[in-house]
């Protein structure tokens, strides 16, 4: 078996303040820490129940935040970023038989983890087919067009509220809850002991958790900042709703997720 993991810093246990997810603050290195053993602790579980393979993207921020030579043997690690459309599931394929999302964290508006945001802290809201869009609905129906089911997520409660929304058959280990600014999360060891035990669950349900695609999709974003919203108006097949807001519709995943990438 072969298992992606797609590996977000904000919605790890403890994360509370946006200096906690900037390398060049001092702050960072203790979180991307617990991201590392997060993503050790999974797949450390994943081997124990029979995985043969497994690839991490480091999916935040630079790519480069996952203390790699902690991670188990046999772990491959997917660093920085090509620049394709994949973006958070850089390196996924159809040779894959699960996906999984950890650190993962609620949508931009939000209120669910002091860093609430979809991809850029630029956004204020993303829709895709009027469903509040989150980075694990964008990138589950990425993992979705290659045939990969997303059978387990793990972040704050939010999120994982969320995406048992979405697809009911999902395995979620909520580890910690937004309260404004702050966050009341577990302590390390516990939050690395649900992830364990989570993804021994998870393991069991891979195909309930295949999706349908549907036929359009129409994204919807609203920008912060109106000049952004003006400039992305000129990009081929985008409509302005009004002065912070565009839409597209597009026909394919691959298609909606390069839009995605040149526009926001």
């Amino acid at each position: 078996m072969k298992i992606f993991i797609s590996a977000d810093l904000e919605g790890c246990a403890g994360v509370t303040s946006w200096e906690e997810t900037d390398s060049k603050h001092k702050e960072y290195e203790k979180a991307a820490l617990e991201m590392t053993e997060e993503v050790t602790a999974l797949c450390e579980s994943l081997f124990e129940e029979g995985v043969d393979e497994i690839v991490v993207k480091d999916a935040h921020d630079s790519g480069k935040n996952i203390y790699y030579n902690m991670l188990p043997e046999n772990a491959k690690i997917f660093r920085s970023w090509s620049g394709g459309p994949n973006s958070m599931v850089d390196g996924i394929n159809s040779s894959f038989d699960g996906a999984i999302f950890i650190g993962y964290h609620a949508a931009a508006s939000q209120n669910g983890n002091p860093l609430s945001h979809t991809m850029t802290t630029d956004l204020s809201k993303i829709t895709l087919n009027e469903r509040l869009c989150s980075e694990y609905l964008l990138h589950t129906y990425a993992a979705a067009s290659y045939g990969v089911p997303v059978i387990m997520i793990s972040g704050d409660k939010m999120i994982c509220d969320s995406a048992l929304e979405f697809n009911p058959n999902i395995t979620t280990a909520p580890v910690k809850e937004g309260f404004g600014n702050g966050s009341l999360s577990l302590n390390s060891k516990d939050a690395k002991k649900l992830i364990k035990k989570k993804a021994k669950e998870a393991l069991e349900n891979i195909e309930k958790n295949k999706i349908e695609i549907p036929d359009e999709l129409t994204m919807k974003i609203k920008f912060k900042d109106h000049g952004k919203a003006y400039r992305a108006g000129f990009y081929p097949g985008i409509e302005v709703i009004d002065e912070c807001t565009v839409q597209y519709k597009s026909r394919t995943i691959k298609d909606m997720l390069t839009t995605r990438m040149f526009i926001a």
